[in-house]
């Protein structure tokens, strides 16, 4: 009973409550393999991987035929830059439930985080004919992602008769984006916004709150991080690694570029971490008893020095650690203030879309967390403002170092714009930069197909395709 009710608050993300229940289970049974599954996955959410990898493989030992702990350690040797060790652990899953397409799928998404398309494409084919599961839907959304199919030869059927097989609401919705995707290709728009629209709606429907309540949060954020508190920051501070932060909209090409940073060189990445609102504000929230961004109030040099050397225990786990270290997680831009107490030295890029082109990339694309803005236009739009409205504020403040960059002119006049960038970062253009393609490093956005070729600007007038149908829902929002 209690087990169940651990999974339970962890299903609901009330980590510390689960934590709770799941450690006391451990009290009375210190081989409770489902406990330390339970622990393992609250390690993987908060990004502590090595103590996710302790955990996880001690659940495997004790629960030796479920295949669930052992994706999740997979997950984790991944968040501790062991890949292959992580493909061990998938390698293993497939060969103790060879029938299943359940493990195909991991291990094809594996493939193809890493670049390796074509081992990525046969293995996520070969699960798709061992017939109808839950997983099937995700097998064709990612196949019609890689968009190896024709008019001739396509997923469309397979998508329709799944979504006569199924009443599941999240499984229709991947069906609808596929079924999006596919009709894009094949050049019929029309479909392809019916189901991008149809997509949309019920992933509204798994949503629980609206943007609108997002107001007041951001509200606190202008109102705390006051000039005088910018102008607080210790100046002395001087680190080894510079932390860079590519900030903006979801979807306005943050995957590109920091892909092309990190071949260069000087450069490291973290791909998209969320340690400074997990960990950081966590701390210094607990620390003062007060949250976010009230908290920023109560700081003092010791909490600030405390939180600081959080980041930088996240800083030292990029591979290899190297003078500049990318953190691209766009919502970062929420925490400038912080971050720039933190380390002054920070440098933040701006990346920047045409509205229409981001909105249209939002709206034609699956995201698995159910937020508002991801699949509602309406929501979307007043996202924007908000994200507009607090870069100006941070913008107003000289002392903070932000360069502020355009999607369109970076894949239009590539070489041109990394200067100006690495200009700004007091540091040289390397050619490499440009051969970003060729890395065979883990991509997990929604950009890891797209982000195997060389750059180029075919994203750039997409939207347009769909001008008519886009501005019209758009008009159509307040």
């Amino acid at each position: 009973m209690l087990i169940k009710k651990a999974n339970q608050l962890l299903q609901e993300n009330k980590l510390k409550e689960a934590e709770f229940h799941f450690k006391a289970i451990l009290n009375s049974n210190p081989q409770s393999g489902e406990a330390l599954f339970g622990l393992g996955r609250i390690a993987l959410r908060l990004e502590r991987f090595d103590a996710a990898v302790y955990l996880l493989q001690k659940a495997c030992g004790l629960l030796p035929h479920m295949l669930e702990p052992l994706h999740a350690l997979a997950d984790a040797f991944n968040g501790v830059n062991s890949p292959n060790d992580a493909l061990k652990v998938l390698e293993y899953a497939k060969s103790i439930a060879s029938h299943n397409p359940e493990p195909h799928y991991y291990l094809a998404q594996h493939y193809l985080n890493y670049g390796e398309l074509d081992k990525a494409h046969t293995t996520f084919a070969h699960a798709l004919s061992m017939g109808l599961y839950p997983v099937t839907a995700y097998i064709l959304f990612e196949l019609v992602q890689l968009g190896r199919f024709n008019k001739e030869h396509n997923y469309i059927s397979n998508l329709h008769h799944f979504l006569t097989q199924t009443n599941n609401l999240r499984l229709k919705m991947v069906c609808y984006y596929a079924l999006g995707k596919s009709y894009d290709k094949l050049d019929d728009t029309e479909q392809a916004f019916n189901y991008y629209v149809l997509a949309n709606k019920l992933q509204k429907k798994l949503t629980d709150f609206n943007t609108a309540q997002l107001n007041p949060f951001y509200k606190r954020i202008l109102e705390q991080n006051t000039p005088a508190l910018i102008k607080s920051a210790d100046h002395t501070f001087t680190g080894s690694i510079t932390p860079v932060f590519i900030i903006g909209m979801p979807r306005s090409g943050s995957t590109l570029l920091e892909q092309m940073l990190a071949n260069h060189s000087q450069f490291s990445t973290l791909g998209e971490n969320s340690s400074i609102s997990n960990q950081v504000v966590a701390f210094i929230e607990q620390q003062t008893q007060t949250p976010y961004p009230e908290c920023l109030n109560l700081i003092t040099s010791d909490l600030i020095a405390k939180a600081r050397n959080i980041y930088i225990e996240t800083l030292k786990t990029a591979q290899p650690i190297r003078p500049y270290i990318v953190n691209k997680l766009p919502s970062n831009y929420q925490s400038i203030g912080l971050i720039y107490l933190l380390f002054p030295n920070a440098k933040f890029v701006n990346l920047s879309r045409d509205f229409n082109a981001t909105a249209f990339s939002v709206f034609s694309n699956y995201f698995a967390q159910n937020e508002p803005y991801f699949c509602d236009l309406t929501e979307f739009k007043h996202y924007h403002t908000l994200y507009t409205e607090l870069m100006v504020h941070w913008q107003s403040m000289p002392d903070i170092a932000i360069y502020n960059m355009s999607y369109e002119q970076l894949v239009t006049e590539p070489k041109a714009q990394l200067n100006a960038l690495f200009s700004f970062l007091n540091c040289q253009f390397e050619p490499q930069c440009l051969q970003f393609h060729t890395r065979k490093s883990a991509v997990t956005t929604l950009s890891k197909q797209a982000i195997r070729q060389p750059v180029n600007t075919s994203a750039v007038a997409h939207w347009q395709r769909y001008k008519t149908p886009l501005l019209k829902l758009l008009d159509e929002t307040p």
